[in-house]
């Protein structure tokens, strides 16, 4: 029987008013809190309730709202100075993951003396970390459970994934809710990410029958949550299902990494400010053709789930349908479909590649990848 090992240590809440269950535990960490959030998030009225839910348990809030589009890593350098200098007993990430990520670094490194470039260089934060929540305000943080974040270094745009020795978040509160306050095209897309990650995590060579029903399940929670979002905007349910599915996604990613689609995306926002959720739009069926090569029959699989009809069919056969369906969907968004639109041109892509390629979790893929590999798929999308 395959061995199978996995450690989730970090307290999860997930539904209708999960945020309301902030206030809790944060009081167990102190009375004065840094809340760290986007410039996109300051308006929809998100900090100011986390602000009244924190009041109401006696604790007072610092508020760093420095994250933009084009924000480097060096913000958790300033972000934790000012938790230093206003003596905070915990750190609160609100946003997407590239806020998640910085407020995470932030709260591991704020009383450590450590620059966030040495952290990105190897060097290991000395001292305790402050106490970190995670609040996702689009259901989805791909490396919550993981001992990961995602830094792009502001001295040279590279995207990387440094560990935190074992800094995990106290507690991560997935609240549907928040996600109604985002506008429905840039949730549409956070969705196909989310999608993404839980295509290319089921074909890893490091799943297992645990993570691959967990990616499962998230597949099919994006597709019901995508159908019902096109009908109706304001769907509960839809964001619902699309909340589901960015916490089993989460689990499944700490026992089996993503894949080609992530690491290019990844490198390719980092280096060209492209939000990432676009450039995923571009790789991720590339990233499927590569999988179909190696293991058609996975690919196929997922043919019922995003309701294609493939039965009877070879696997190859079936395995084009599903990608044709990806691209379908993709379309459908009226998003970018080649790399050359965002500025991108035949002497970026080896940078590209060999940036994708320092991402531990491609050794993860169903096959391996070299970096010409790499350039003959991005040549693709050009």
């Amino acid at each position: 029987m395959q061995q199978v090992v996995f450690n989730i240590p970090v307290r999860t809440y997930m539904g209708s008013d999960a945020l309301g269950r902030l206030g809790v535990e944060a009081s167990a960490a102190g009375s004065r809190a840094l809340l760290i959030t986007g410039t996109n998030v300051t308006d929809t009225g998100l900090p100011a309730r986390i602000e009244q839910i924190l009041s109401g348990r006696g604790i007072s809030t610092i508020v760093f709202s420095g994250i933009g589009p084009d924000t480097t890593a060096e913000a958790a350098d300033t972000a934790g100075k000012l938790a230093a200098s206003g003596k905070v007993q915990m750190v609160i990430g609100l946003g997407g993951v590239k806020t998640l990520s910085i407020a995470r670094a932030a709260a591991l490194l704020a009383l450590s003396g450590l620059r966030v470039d040495d952290f990105l260089d190897g060097q290991r934060p000395v001292g305790e970390a402050l106490p970190y929540f995670n609040v996702p305000t689009a259901c989805r943080d791909p490396f919550m459970f993981t001992d990961a974040l995602m830094l792009t270094d502001g001295r040279n745009r590279s995207c990387s994934l440094p560990g935190t020795f074992g800094g995990y978040p106290e507690a991560v509160f997935i609240d549907p809710d928040t996600a109604s306050t985002i506008p429905a095209s840039t949730f549409s897309f956070s969705i196909m990410e989310t999608l993404m990650y839980a295509v290319e995590g089921y074909m890893s060579d490091q799943g297992n029958f645990l993570s691959e029903n967990l990616f499962l399940k998230a597949i099919s929670a994006v597709v019901t949550s995508e159908q019902r979002l096109g009908e109706n905007t304001a769907d509960r349910e839809a964001f619902q299902k699309a909340a589901r599915a960015g916490l089993v996604t989460a689990m499944g990613l700490s026992m089996a990494g993503p894949g080609i689609g992530a690491a290019t995306s990844m490198a390719i926002s980092g280096r060209f400010r492209v939000p990432r959720v676009l450039a995923a739009a571009v790789m991720f069926p590339l990233s499927l053709e590569h999988c179909l090569k190696i293991c058609p029959e996975k690919v196929a699989r997922l043919g019922p789930i995003l309701n294609e009809d493939v039965q009877g069919l070879p696997s190859v056969e079936a395995a084009e349908r599903v990608i044709e369906k990806i691209r379908h969907r993709i379309g459908l968004k009226r998003v970018h479909v080649r790399l050359s639109e965002f500025g991108i041109t035949i002497d970026d892509l080896s940078g590209i590649a060999e940036s994708a390629r320092k991402f531990e979790f491609t050794s993860q893929l169903p096959s391996p990848v070299s970096t010409e590999d790499l350039i003959r798929l991005l040549r693709k999308a050009l």
